[in-house]
């Protein structure tokens, strides 16, 4: 089975589902209250429609948390597993009134420790999940980018190939010959995908957004050809009646997002435009260290991407 890659292709169904309206589920159990979905944590909903914004492990006493406070913006993480290790996590944030969302991609093998003794290996926040599970990487998230964020989604990997077959697809520009193979992967990988603009079926996609030796930066590279899949996922996607695919989507998903959440939002993805997702990778380098490859956070860099988020100025 393949366990080695979040499937990038849920991010943009997100995006059309929980991230950016955080409705279409909500949708589904109108006009279908038969669906069996996947997990899903009901918190209390007594709690007030404005705490879906919050996050109750924040400091909202912080420059950014005055402003946060102030907006209706939310932030879920997604992420995805290789077996017990993060192998794509992807912080997404969107602006309910100005219908946008930006994608904070952060790599895999960012450097972020929890204590100097651990080897160097566990000191990569791909290792958090095993640890910490979920909530404890979600709270990491939020330390790092200095964000409010308490919602998650955890993506299982089967429904890419569903997905893009119910969508007929999706399109993209292949940068190079993808020539890879692995044959002692469950099952073995083989991949040989041709150059140029061309259609992937969901077997094909899934191997797109898994390929990472032939780029320059390798995991940088993939993640932006991750980024422009979300694009073009998104675009088709959005012409399908939605009900089909996030039936399909949501069957394959852990969340902590409320379904009255989900249905107080119901008004925020008419008019969204795909023009409006700003992809992003965490500003860093990649930078040797402890006889690893790490990717160093710049916390300069990082401040700037969050007060552009919240309009707020240095």
């Amino acid at each position: 089975m393949i366990k080695h890659f979040l499937k990038i292709f849920f991010a943009s169904l997100l995006l059309i589902t929980v991230i950016l309206s955080v409705t279409a589920l909500g949708y589904i159990f109108l006009v279908d209250k038969d669906i069996v979905i996947g997990k899903i944590e009901f918190a209390n909903d007594e709690k007030s429609e404005t705490a879906f914004y919050e996050s109750s492990t924040f400091d909202y006493g912080t420059y950014v948390g005055k402003a946060a406070s102030n907006m209706k913006r939310f932030n879920i993480l997604l992420v995805g597993l290789e077996n017990q290790r993060t192998d794509t996590i992807i912080a997404i944030s969107y602006d309910t009134e100005s219908k946008t969302a930006d994608l904070i991609s952060l790599p895999r093998d960012t450097y972020l420790p929890r204590n100097a003794d651990e080897d160097a290996e566990f000191k990569k926040i791909n290792a958090i999940y095993a640890q910490e599970g979920i909530e404890g990487l979600t709270i990491r998230v939020q330390e790092l980018l200095g964000i409010p964020i308490e919602k998650y989604a955890v993506i299982d990997y089967e429904a890419v190939i569903a997905c893009v077959e119910l969508i007929g697809g999706v399109e993209v520009n292949v940068p190079f010959h993808m020539e890879y193979s692995d044959p002692y992967d469950d099952p073995p990988l083989y991949i040989d995908i041709s150059e140029g603009v061309q259609l992937l079926n969901g077997e094909q996609s899934l191997k797109f957004l898994r390929y990472r030796k032939g780029y320059d930066n390798q995991d940088l590279g993939r993640i932006e050809a991750q980024q422009q899949f979300i694009k073009s996922a998104v675009k088709k996607a959005l012409g399908f009646q939605l009900p089909a695919v996030i039936k399909e989507a949501y069957s394959h998903i852990e969340t902590n997002i409320r379904v009255s959440d989900l249905l107080n939002l119901a008004s925020d993805l008419v008019g969204f435009s795909t023009d409006n997702i700003n992809a992003n990778i965490l500003p860093g380098m990649e930078t040797p260290l402890e006889g690893l490859s790490f990717y160093i956070p710049d916390e300069e860099g990082i401040k700037n991407l969050v007060y552009s988020l919240y309009g707020l100025i240095k």
